[in-house]
């Protein structure tokens, strides 16, 4: 890991740290959201610097958003979906907690979330928070991450067509947030905002590819069906590092770009 990143990733690890106040149920939460690499917010924050934002309340949503992101893993990991045990090295939350406290968890994470952009929203009465905040609800919705879920769950990933629209839902969407949401708080025309939404789309799919070329033997021996399966790991290299192009020739022409570029370059070439 480079140091700016670390420094940023201690900063989110710092407002969610024991987040909730303590009792059995909070408790849980916080074990739900204590760990993790943070790149979701981070890249908020960062996109909301390069588009001239000063304002600290896009801490608000940046936190969010890692709710938002935390609730997905918890439910993914649940028996009914990918019945993961494990999770960042450690036991997951239903294996630890029971099932039906992962479940709730994570419904709470969500809601969370929600609560927290109404406050933000009811403090700042602004029309493009608004905007910002529909946008994520959009794309944690049936219409977003649950149908890149529904997709990924019926098993008939039988074209790299549908391939890419499972992941476009399930993993882009929440990076298409970390770009576009910066673009409606700092109430920037409909051009940069689409474009904020295709950087966050490359940075998605760059980041899920670099996923399956890094699981591709663990997804053999179980069958998984990924862009890398059903390609081969070149031309899913060649492709994931094609999108790592297209997200850097966005962020060229913006100032303060170097810490996104460095980290965009940081994820192809991670290895967890």
């Amino acid at each position: 890991m480079f140091s700016e990143y670390v420094k940023r990733k201690k900063e989110i690890d710092s407002l969610i740290k024991n987040y909730f106040p303590r009792n059995n149920f909070n408790d849980i939460l916080n074990y739900s959201i204590e760990e993790g690499k943070r790149i979701r917010p981070i890249i908020m924050l960062e996109t909301f610097k390069i588009l001239g934002g000063k304002s600290k309340m896009v801490n608000d949503y940046a936190l969010a958003l890692e709710f938002i992101h935390n609730y997905s893993l918890v439910h993914d990991d649940l028996p009914a979906m990918d019945d993961d045990n494990y999770r960042r090295g450690r036991e997951s939350v239903h294996y630890k907690y029971g099932e039906d406290k992962g479940i709730l968890a994570g419904d709470a994470l969500l809601n969370y979330a929600y609560e927290l952009l109404f406050e933000t929203i009811l403090e700042n009465n602004d029309t493009d928070y608004i905007k910002a905040a529909k946008y994520i609800s959009n794309a944690s919705g049936k219409d977003g991450m649950i149908n890149g879920q529904i997709l990924d769950v019926q098993s008939d990933l039988n074209s790299l067509d549908k391939i890419k629209e499972m992941y476009k839902n399930k993993t882009c969407r929440l990076f298409m947030c970390a770009t576009t949401v910066p673009a409606y708080l700092t109430h920037q025309s409909s051009e940069i905002i689409q474009e904020m939404e295709k950087l966050g789309y490359y940075i998605g799919m760059a980041f899920q590819l670099q996923d399956d070329i890094l699981d591709l033997d663990q997804d053999k021996e179980i069958n998984k069906v990924t862009y890398a399966s059903f390609l081969d790991e070149k031309r899913t290299y060649n492709d994931m590092i094609d999108f790592t192009d297209k997200a850097i020739e966005i962020l060229k022409k913006y100032n303060n770009n170097e810490f996104l570029i460095k980290l965009i370059n940081y994820l192809r070439n991670r290895e967890l």
